[in-house]
């Protein structure tokens, strides 16, 4: 006589491989069954096996689901601050990672990503690594500045906006000296830099834009790898305004606070007679 099939409810099947993401072993162990069975089993049901990659994931992941201002955002950020990449042997899995000596940065990442994959901390004595492992629906971050999103970028400012906020609260500063509001990036990617400066002036803003250090050359021991670009705008009524319009677009908490540092000396000059 043969072994009687051994029988697994369809909807215990679905909610022990998809939703609990037990692996067919797993599910067979507590049916007393071999992975073979299993996997039988879900055909037969007609769930769709996961790959080698997706089998893997140890934590859950949540597909992109945001607007075009968000994903502009992150690219923004991206460009300034995060490594992107595809990790060998794992196709179907995009790891984004960044290093920082601020706890600031480590939370402004966790608010960004960890609604759509396992955020971890690895902290040294220098600096914190962040890093998230999302899904291959984040494959619009691969890449530098290519003409694909430049042109998407390009041709809706809207979009132009929130992406210059991203790249800001990764590598702009606020701030004051003498008394004065300040704002500048200092940046090797001439075409980001090139574009924002582009997009400020459209707005009327006065923005300057140049090289600050050449590429090879040695400042304090450090040898810059390529030319160092700063975009910069330090007349008030260009500064108000270019406040104005990122506020509803940033996000790093620091930068926040030191933009409105600014907006408010630039409006407490004003009411001083200082300036117009």
């Amino acid at each position: 006589m043969g072994r009687a099939k051994i029988l697994i409810p369809e909807d215990e099947l679905r909610r022990l491989y998809v939703t609990e993401r037990l692996s067919p072993q797993k599910i067979g162990a507590q049916y007393g069954c071999d992975g073979v069975t299993v996997r039988t089993r879900l055909k037969e049901a007609g769930i769709t096996l996961k790959s080698k990659s997706a089998a893997q994931t140890r934590y859950p992941r949540r597909s992109f689901d945001g607007s075009n201002a968000e994903k502009a955002y992150l690219l923004g950020f991206k460009y300034g601050d995060l490594n992107a990449y595809i990790p060998k042997g794992a196709s179907e899995t995009i790891v984004v990672r960044s290093h920082t000596t601020h706890e600031i940065q480590v939370r402004l990442f966790e608010s960004l990503f960890e609604k759509y994959g396992k955020v971890t901390l690895s902290r040294n004595v220098r600096s914190i690594q962040t890093t998230c492992y999302l899904d291959m629906s984040f494959s619009f971050l691969l890449g530098k500045y290519p003409e694909s999103i430049r042109r998407w970028l390009l041709s809706r400012e809207r979009l132009l906006w929130a992406f210059t906020a991203g790249y800001i609260d990764a590598e702009g500063t606020f701030g004051l000296n003498q008394g004065r509001g300040r704002f500048k990036i200092d940046a090797y990617d001439a075409d980001i830099l090139a574009d924002i400066h582009a997009l400020f002036l459209r707005y009327g803003l006065r923005s300057k834009s140049r090289v600050i250090a050449r590429k090879g050359e040695n400042d304090y021991g450090w040898e810059w790898k390529e030319d160092v670009w700063r975009v910069s705008i330090n007349e008030a009524q260009s500064l108000e305004k270019l406040v104005t319009l990122l506020l509803p677009h940033l996000r790093h908490a620091k930068r926040i606070e030191d933009a409105q540092i600014v907006l408010a000396n630039i409006r407490k000059r004003r009411k001083n007679g200082t300036i117009n």
